[in-house]
């Protein structure tokens, strides 16, 4: 099983992936890669140029290009864009790595799903809620963004019986 610790923060710089059986451990950082892209028209030939470098650990600071028409080397200092690798998941995951959730099961052929168990209890709150009065505003509460099944009355046993089991994983 891998545990995902995060800050809670919009900062992930410091969130990290552990696995409990072989002990590896990444951080969130470490899955950032770098696109290192340059633009430029040959000083010699005038002819437009452009690479593209995908995949780098590191911020490619400067390259030095041959014009491929006229041979002339060029050093230049690319723009580099970042990106995260996530990993491969059919399923809801994380935000940060993307690894499938622990806390998911099947309730009457929807997915329930939660990403620990504070978000259990938040939706266990809400669900056991004899009153549940709406905000001011719209969008503004995870509550408000639960899918319908979990909203639906009806469901309430069922909704309560899953989240008890997860809890006790």
């Amino acid at each position: 099983m891998a545990v995902v610790t995060t800050n809670r923060s919009r900062d992930t710089s410091q969130d990290q992936v552990s696995c409990s059986h072989c002990n590896h451990t990444e951080k969130a950082d470490d899955r950032i890669r770098y696109t290192a892209t340059v633009k430029w028209a040959c000083d010699h030939c005038n002819e437009s140029l452009g690479f593209t470098i995908p995949n780098n650990k590191e911020k490619v600071e400067e390259l030095t290009v041959s014009c491929p028409h006229c041979g002339t080397a060029t050093t230049l200092k690319p723009k580099n864009e970042s990106s995260r690798l996530f990993y491969k998941n059919s399923g809801p995951g994380d935000p940060v790595f993307n690894l499938p959730l622990w806390f998911q099961t099947d309730i009457k052929g929807n997915l329930f799903w939660a990403f620990n168990r504070e978000h259990l209890i938040e939706i266990r709150n809400y669900v056991t809620a004899k009153l549940r009065e709406r905000q001011t505003t719209t969008h503004t509460t995870m509550v408000e963004k639960l899918p319908q099944f979990i909203k639906a009355a009806k469901n309430r046993e069922v909704i309560l019986k899953a989240i008890e089991k997860l809890m006790r994983k």
